[in-house]
């Protein structure tokens, strides 16, 4: 079952991802209205700091082949 905490990072990134195909077009169309770029980046990063929070409750951090940093199923940075 999931914890408040898991549906409330559920629902933000459903919310980004219903959010992200309109705000993509908007930047390259130049179209974005400052505030709403604002506070769709304010939203990004109430998300990243839920799931890094997460992340660091859940265990400590892998470490990569050759012990350069960190790594996760994204890839590179």
């Amino acid at each position: 079952m999931l914890s408040p905490e898991d549906v409330d990072l559920v629902a933000g990134l459903r919310k980004v991802s219903e959010l992200m195909p309109g705000i993509a077009f908007d930047i390259v169309m130049e179209t974005l209205p400052p505030e709403s770029e604002r506070e769709f980046g304010r939203i990004l990063i109430a998300l990243g700091e839920t799931l890094s929070d997460r992340a660091e409750r859940r265990g400590p951090p892998e470490q990569a082949i050759g012990g350069h940093g960190t790594t996760d199923s994204l890839g590179p940075r």
